[in-house]
């Protein structure tokens, strides 16, 4: 073999130089294999979603249809925005119980936010430490106002918040009041009329807590004394009272009751689901629902990524599609012929907002969480016990005043009886108020003998007066021919 030595020598330098750049690489890719690639890490950007836990669970007390409607939604906005894959829980259980539970893991929860229940749920579990301060991040929160006519919406420590408003009143079925050719009721008083006796259906305030906050509304707006008698009356017109406010709500939508006692939920859905249903929402009857980070949760940062969106209007809005009233201000309450957003806007007077439909009215004064609260226990036990156990007497007291005051009428003395009667019957003294009912009648039939008898002897003495009368006058004239 011939080799030119110029060749040979261009050759292994180049030789060489490669060998020199190979081990250069070599040697830089072992000293970053050894600081455990922190070069690596130092070039490229976080990993998205690596700051948030992939499980997040809620102790609730919402309806499934609420919950369904907002979890895929929530798991889309986390993995699109955050960049991580949520496993989305629910602990579902009665606001009671769930406060309790939470009140027993005393600080170290198994669950991350206390998502719904009336906000005396929260309250109480903020007086015990047991919530965490946290002021979502969205400005759709910081345009819900702190105070709304007199109730303080926000919390000033912000450990609760308010989720959703819920309406309550009565629902009617329009077909059932169209063929007993009776108009739609427009204000509670409207169903003390007679004509509404057995069209009502109701459930315990002991087993609802919709029920028992219309009660407790009614109760606080017109006092202790006159709310008691409001509601004996009126359970005078109740056909049967039910164990389920879901009860209320089937029986009104199938029409074998007029009207049923409610919240805006049921009726809207029932509405939804074809049901020829309306409802009347009593505008001191709006409550708003809570929810709150618990102190200690399992999974802090996605739990406050939850409450970050939550209040967004998409969040919002996937809540109304439930039938749930958003809370902040930016949504409007509108949709498609049908749907639960159109119906809540009838139910609301075709007002955009919860807000502007209560600020067209004067003098709202929201339910008093804590006075109900104090009074439940005295509430459910006498509307058992002096409403549902006596029902039968009580319809009967009831009708035996209503079909005397025609009778009494323009007799003093009887109509004091009876509004004797109506006094017993309102404090809950059923038997006596029949009985004065029934003396009141006794006494109106005796005036009307006494009257009848006096009559009688005034006509006899008229009579009596003209025959002599007319005797007398024969006579004289007689004597007069006589002359």
């Amino acid at each position: 073999m011939f080799i030119y030595e110029g060749k040979t020598t261009s050759f292994m330098k180049y030789v060489k130089l490669r060998a020199s750049s190979i081990l250069l690489i070599l040697v830089f890719t072992s000293i970053v294999s050894i600081s455990g690639q922190s070069a690596s890490s130092w070039l490229s950007p976080p990993v998205a979603g690596a700051s948030y836990e992939n499980t997040l669970i809620l102790i609730t007390p919402s309806n499934t249809a609420l919950l369904d409607a907002l979890k895929g939604p929530f798991i889309e906005y986390a993995r699109e925005k955050l960049g991580v894959t949520v496993d989305l829980q629910f602990i579902m259980a009665g606001s009671p119980e769930c406060m309790n539970r939470i009140i027993a893991w005393s600080g170290s929860p198994e669950v991350d936010i206390m998502f719904g229940g009336d906000l005396i749920y929260h309250w109480k579990l903020k007086d015990k430490g047991l919530l965490e301060s946290y002021k979502p991040k969205s400005s759709d929160y910081d345009a819900l106002p702190s105070v709304f006519l007199g109730f303080q919406l926000k919390d000033p420590d912000e450990m609760w918040h308010p989720k959703l408003w819920w309406g309550h009143g009565f629902m009617y079925n329009t077909m059932v009041l169209q063929r007993l050719n009776l108009q739609p009721p427009q204000t509670w008083d409207e169903l003390l009329d007679p004509k509404w006796q057995d069209l009502i259906v109701m459930c315990v305030p002991s087993r609802s807590s919709s029920t028992y906050i219309n009660v407790g509304v009614i109760l606080q707006n017109r006092g202790w004394d006159q709310g008691w008698a409001f509601w004996r009356k009126l359970a005078a017109n109740v056909g049967s009272f039910v164990q389920r406010s879901h009860d209320v709500v089937d029986l009104v939508s199938k029409g074998e009751y007029a009207v049923g006692f409610t919240y805006s939920l049921g009726a809207v859905n029932a509405r939804a689901s074809g049901y020829p249903v309306s409802m009347y929402m009593d505008p001191t009857g709006f409550i708003p629902s809570g929810v709150s980070l618990l102190k200690g949760a399992p999974h802090p940062n996605i739990a406050k990524a939850f409450l970050d969106w939550w209040y967004t209007p998409e969040a919002q809005e996937a809540a109304l599609s439930a039938g749930g009233i958003p809370v902040i201000p930016t949504v409007k309450i509108e949709g498609p012929t049908n749907s639960t957003a159109a119906i809540l806007r009838e139910y609301l007077g075709g007002k955009d907002t919860i807000y502007d439909y209560l600020n067209t009215f004067t003098g709202v004064k929201f339910y008093n969480f804590t006075y109900a609260e104090a009074m439940y226990t005295n509430v459910s036990k006498a509307f058992d016990e002096d409403i549902v156990a006596k029902h039968s007497e009580l319809k009967d007291s009831w009708s035996t005043i209503l079909s005397t005051q025609s009778k009494v009428k323009g007799v003093s003395e009887a109509e004091a009886k009876l509004n004797e009667a109506i006094k017993a019957f309102e404090k809950g003294d059923y038997s006596t108020a029949k009985s004065l009912a029934l003396e009141a009648q006794e006494t109106a039939v005796e005036r009307a003998r006494f009257v009848e008898t006096i009559t009688y002897a005034a006509i006899a003495v008229v009579v009596i007066i003209v025959i002599i009368a007319a005797i007398i006058f024969l006579r004289r004239r007689s004597k007069a021919k006589t002359k």
